[in-house]
């Protein structure tokens, strides 16, 4: 059975030129403030059919079920872009462990993740996982790192001058490549190892077949952001871009 290798690096911010083509390797990121779609609340709210409605009301607060309808609605309008549809024909739904998919075989790929008023969509050709998190300053981040993290790297947020971004950048980076293999949470986190040295991917991981990449971005002085795609076929080119 070949070894596959995961690479992780952070960058320090990527094009925001969109790139008139849609090859693959490309993946086309938007960046997206909840508070500002506000305005549009009413309008994206009837691009969700009934079951998402359902869904965005059993929401216990009104930020949470907004954030939900907000993000669902604009991730529909780039599916249906991506896919040459229309939003109201596109149709989300989960694989038996609960990643999101198109059921319609468009060869579309795509994630989601949200945090704090911020919202991120990853569209691409290949699985890609992506994940966000508010670097809150109250959050207790060193019992999360003691159950998830490797000895190396909590070694490595232990030196960091920056502990905290650190402890985010390791975090993010496991829960992207989580999201892009779409096969379910595994009970020991530490098996993925996301320093920023190429190291092999652990035979117990399921679903890989294919080394994988993981870009880290800090972005707002608030955020860090990972996004994960399979190696696997042409050189990656990521695009962020605001949504508006």
């Amino acid at each position: 059975m070949p070894a596959h290798y995961l690479h992780c690096e952070n960058v320090d911010q990527l094009p925001d030129v969109r790139p008139a083509d849609s090859s693959p390797g490309l993946i086309n990121i938007w960046k997206l403030d909840i508070l500002s779609q506000k305005p549009q609340f009413l309008q994206l709210e009837q691009l969700l059919n009934a079951e998402e409605k359902a869904r965005a009301a059993r929401f216990h607060e009104q930020k949470d079920a907004q954030q939900f309808t907000v993000t669902r609605a604009v991730l529909k309008i780039l599916l249906a872009d991506a896919a040459s549809s229309a939003p109201e024909n596109i149709k989300i739904m989960l694989s038996e462990n609960n990643k999101p998919l198109i059921p319609e075989n468009t060869g579309v790929h795509f994630n989601v993740s949200h945090s704090g008023d911020e919202a991120v969509i990853a569209i691409a050709k290949q699985p890609v996982g992506i994940d966000v998190e508010q670097m809150q300053t109250d959050f207790d981040y060193h019992s999360v790192a003691e159950y998830a993290f490797s000895e190396a790297e909590s070694a490595q947020v232990q030196k960091s001058g920056h502990p905290r971004q650190e402890f985010f950048r390791i975090w993010t980076r496991k829960e992207a490549f989580l999201k892009g293999l779409g096969t379910g949470l595994i009970n020991d986190l530490k098996l993925i190892s996301c320093l920023d040295t190429p190291t092999k991917i652990n035979p117990l991981i399921k679903g890989v077949t294919a080394g994988w990449n993981i870009k880290t971005l800090e972005f707002d002085q608030a955020y860090m952001m990972s996004i994960a795609c399979e190696s696997l076929g042409p050189a990656v080119r990521i695009h962020l871009s605001a949504y508006k």
